[in-house]
């Protein structure tokens, strides 16, 4: 009664495993075989022999197992089993339960060791593929069609099937279009057409609530057979495996396996490679995007570039003109004022040719060499200040740093200006003038000091002019500090954020 019991239990536990499972008492009399077993022995008379009857070897091992139950619970062995034709190595596992005295109920579990092989082999190769699939440069340098003819190309390989075949939504969404067709039995790429998704609604409606869309008869299906008359029968599909494409959450696309002329069942192994290789085919498509994105990008900034480049060259050729134009009105002067008034505009203008003159030259089109910068513009102030009847020494101290191009003409308008501020007013004719420009950075701070030997100011006098006026505004545009000294000479400072 007790053995009926358990093994009423027992039948019941194994009744929905898809296993090959057999039970038999301590005599090895089989009291019941699942049909996994029957299918896997192609017999179907199993209850009623004894387990030794299906055993070609190993009689012994299971014999003192069933000896030694009182202490043996459980054993793992390699056994060879008879079937109706011919025989297999399969892998036998036996666990023991006592259900009175000397009345024991054994449990068996037979696997195919063939099949345990082609498991063991078809895992290593989707890892393998998995593995070079991870360090494919076709995937990282964003050329699509060479990525996704590798990822096709070695998933056909790695889950054994007739084809692969990855689909792209098109922007509205209204079609999927084919990016790559790999059939196998051509070793090639075949060209498929685009497909309406309004005719498909049940089909990727799934999508939304199932990662995989499985199904081992496809025309039959309720899921896919709406796919029938313009994919599946054209195409001889029997059965598919489906998994939606995702980017950033959203869905762009499927990848399809699937099986010509004969039914496939999908494992768990195949979907576990199948979702992989959709997250492949989503990193090669997102890789194409973002380089098509730069080459876009580096294509307007060559644009630009080229415009900067061309405005540049108007500007500079514009100033050229207005400063030669000047320097003409400069010689037709017929009094000192106006030709004063002629040669600051000279001057200023000069300032800034200089400023575009080094922007274009150099390689970096926002920031310029201080140094280089004030150095060029004081030589070009020697150039027009070089009259015989005031004799000019300017002399610079300046330290090396590259400043934004709009700080620069700032400090090049406020060095212009004091400049030709002290030529008019510090010196008398025929006089020796020294003008010192001294530039020093503190930390974060720029200081400005534009010197001369001449005359000074009188005490209490109050600077004016258009000259000190422009001073003014630019020190006011830099929130910079400034200091007038013209008690030994004429000492302006200029203090400022280099930030």
């Amino acid at each position: 009664m007790a053995q009926q019991d358990i093994l009423s239990t027992l039948r019941k536990l194994i009744s929905g495993m898809d296993e090959s499972l057999v039970i038999f008492d301590q005599n090895g009399s089989v009291l019941h075989a699942s049909y996994d077993l029957e299918k896997l022995l192609e017999k179907s008379d199993i209850v009623g022999t004894t387990i030794f009857e299906h055993l070609t070897y190993e009689h012994e091992r299971v014999e003192h197992f069933l000896r030694d139950l009182n202490t043996s619970k459980y054993m793992d062995l390699q056994v060879v089993l008879k079937k109706s034709v011919g025989s297999f190595t399969a892998r036998m596992r036996l666990a023991s339960w006592k259900v009175a005295d000397n009345e024991f109920v054994v449990l068996g579990s037979l696997v195919d060791s063939t099949q345990l092989e082609r498991k063991r082999r078809d895992l290593l190769r989707k890892t393998l593929t998995i593995e070079l699939l991870s360090k494919s440069k076709k995937i990282r340098n964003g050329k699509l069609h060479d990525a996704i003819y590798e990822i096709l190309e070695m998933s056909s390989k790695a889950v054994g099937v007739t084809r692969v075949s990855a689909w792209l939504f098109d922007e509205s969404h209204e079609h999927i279009e084919c990016i790559g067709n790999y059939d196998t039995r051509l070793g090639k790429m075949i060209p498929q057409e685009s497909l309406p998704v309004i005719e498909m609604p049940t089909y990727f409606m799934l999508f939304e609530t199932e990662k995989i869309i499985l199904a081992a008869n496809a025309q039959t299906s309720p899921y896919t057979s709406e796919l029938n008359d313009s994919y599946l029968v054209p195409n001889g599909i029997v059965s598919l495996m489906d998994i939606p494409i995702r980017s950033e959450g959203s869905i762009i696309g499927v990848i399809c396996f699937e099986q010509v002329k004969q039914t496939r069942n999908w494992t768990l192994n195949d979907q576990k490679f199948g979702l992989i290789a959709a997250q492949m085919t989503s990193l090669a498509v997102e890789t194409h995007k973002r380089k098509i994105a730069q080459q876009e990008l580096e294509a307007a900034l060559r644009q630009q570039k080229r415009l900067l480049v061309e405005t540049n060259h108007r500007i500079v050729n514009n100033l050229k003109i207005t400063s030669s134009l000047l320097n003409i009105q400069v010689n037709k002067a017929r009094d000192s004022y106006h030709k004063n008034l002629m040669l600051d505009s000279v001057n200023r203008v000069q300032s800034i040719l200089n400023l575009h003159e080094m922007l274009t030259e150099g390689s970096k089109n926002l920031r310029v060499s201080l140094n280089q910068y004030i150095n060029k513009l004081v030589q070009s102030l020697r150039d027009s200040l070089s009259f015989p009847q005031k004799q000019l020494q300017l002399l610079t101290s300046i330290d090396s740093c590259e400043v934004k191009s709009s700080l620069a003409i700032c400090i090049g308008i406020i060095i212009n200006e004091a400049v030709l501020n002290a030529y008019k007013h510090a010196f008398e004719e025929n006089e020796i003038g020294v003008i010192r420009i001294d530039f020093q950075m503190h930390g974060p701070k720029g200081v400005l000091e534009i010197s001369d030997n001449g005359k000074g100011i009188k005490e209490n006098r109050e600077l004016t002019g258009s000259g000190v006026e422009i001073i003014r505004g630019m020190v006011e545009h830099l929130n910079g500090n400034l200091d007038i000294d013209g008690t030994n000479g004429m000492k302006i400072c200029v203090s400022f954020s280099m930030r």
